[in-house]
């Protein structure tokens, strides 16, 4: 059973319907005979990526309506279930075949063929047949891989797995799998999706990987300012939370930044998080520690960037650790702004780059420069393309000073420049923290 379970498993974590994963391939010899014509969905976008995919539907195939977020990218997914006889009028049933894509913010500097043989050793099954299909100005190399059962009730599989390197460093996977009984339903369902591809680079990546190209070969410049402090108001003007940040550039030391932030926020849940990052002048390679703290919990997250690669230790019990690429647009959120202020001082309008996040996600971000009607400003807007529906506007004067952020989701909320004491008035409880705001925030002087 140590191999079927192994099947199950690696199924589980491909698909995010919860009705699907309850049901194991091991029973699928218990099924009968389900209609195998594949009928694909309307175009489903990934937004603001100029991608969209049809996925099957129908005739058996419950799918996704839309594309989910996870730590380094999307996936959207597609499972073929049929009734038992004993389960006939439930929605559920056993899972025969899948259909699972990947795009992916970035990738592992090898060949195509290395990535398919990759996939073909992570499944432990034969490569029996390898190819490559078009759609429109986009080929995908591909492979169909076959695991035979080793002994009578063990899961069998046949699985066809495709790539497609997409521009400026993005990548699409595609894979189908099917129980071997279904013979030949895996390679008809692939080349649906495949022919259902379209894409159209809108260019925003691209900008994105220039402006973040061009501070980095700058490098950032040197500075050493006071602590900045923000108020949090709601959208009644209540001051519900506050922010300090702290950064230092000096370019000729190693490290050449660090920088060290703090949050607070009031509430009958309080949340906190105070982060400490220190990195080369380029953020290449970089040390993240970040703290927080909700409904009495703790979480700890270390990040370190280097040669390209993200590495995350969540500090939970147990620990979980993830590794992922670095793309040319990736920033760490902490040290954003130069990024923004490199915006503003070029013609370019709107760019998308992959935000590092301190609970250790990376997610593309849409940035968009917007001219203010008074002060001869400029506002800088950024929409994270995970999902959720949250939004920054970060105000700037006509010096290039950050006067007033924005921030959106189900409610609008505000930040606005204060002085400490007028944060240890407001928020007599973290007074002390503000009051030794070095000790909190960490030496970051080099």
């Amino acid at each position: 059973m140590v191999e079927g379970n192994r099947i199950g498993r690696y199924i589980g974590e491909k698909i995010a319907l919860p009705v699907i994963l309850a049901v194991s391939l091991l029973a699928a010899w218990l099924v009968i005979d389900v209609r195998t014509v594949v009928r694909p969905s309307g175009p489903i976008e990934l937004n603001r990526s100029g991608l969209s995919i049809s996925m099957p539907q129908g005739n058996g195939w419950q799918s996704q309506d839309k594309w989910l977020f996870e730590d380094d990218g999307f996936t959207i997914s597609s499972v073929l279930s049929a009734q038992t006889k004993r389960t006939l009028t439930s929605r559920g049933g056993i899972s025969r075949a899948y259909a699972h894509c990947h795009y992916l913010l970035a990738s592992k500097e090898e060949t195509l063929q290395e990535h398919l043989s990759t996939k073909a050793e992570e499944l432990g099954g034969d490569t029996i047949e390898t190819g490559q299909v078009t759609a429109g100005q986009l080929a995908f190399d591909w492979v169909k891989i076959r695991k035979e059962s080793g002994r009578s009730g063990r899961a069998s599989f046949e699985m066809i797995f495709g790539v497609c390197q997409l521009p400026a460093g993005r990548w699409l996977e595609i894979e189908v799998l099917q129980t071997t009984e279904q013979g030949g339903l895996a390679q008809r369902v692939f080349e649906k999706i495949v022919k259902s591809v379209r894409f159209s680079d809108n260019g925003l990546l691209q900008a994105g990987i220039e402006v973040v190209g061009e501070v980095k070969k700058a490098g950032l410049s040197a500075e050493n300012e006071p602590a900045s402090h923000f108020i949090l108001t709601d959208a009644r003007r209540r001051k519900v939370g506050f922010t300090m940040d702290a950064r230092v550039v000096q370019a000729d030391k190693e490290p050449a930044i660090k920088a060290a932030s703090y949050y607070y926020v009031r509430g009958p849940v309080t949340n906190e998080e105070v982060s400490f990052f220190q990195g080369d002048n380029t953020f290449d390679k970089f040390t993240w520690r970040v703290e927080s703290r909700s409904k009495g919990d703790g979480v700890g997250i270390e990040m370190l960037a280097e040669s390209g690669v993200l590495k995350v230790n969540k500090l939970l019990p147990g620990g979980e650790e993830n590794e992922y690429v670095l793309g040319d647009a990736a920033v760490p959120d902490i040290v954003l702004e130069p990024v923004l202020k490199k915006m503003l001082n070029d013609d370019r309008r709107e760019m998308i780059i992959d935000e590092i996040r301190s609970d250790g996600t990376i997610a593309p971000m849409f940035v968009e420069k917007i001219e203010l009607k008074v002060a001869n400003g400029n506002s800088i807007r950024m929409e994270i393309l995970d999902g959720r529906g949250f939004w920054q506007q970060m105000d700037f004067d006509s010096s290039k000073k950050l006067v007033k952020i924005l921030l959106g989701q189900n409610n609008t909320y505000t930040l606005t420049p204060a002085d400490a004491n007028e944060i240890m008035k407001a928020f007599p409880e973290r007074a002390y923290l503000v009051r030794d705001e070095k000790q909190l925030l960490g030496s970051v002087e080099l």
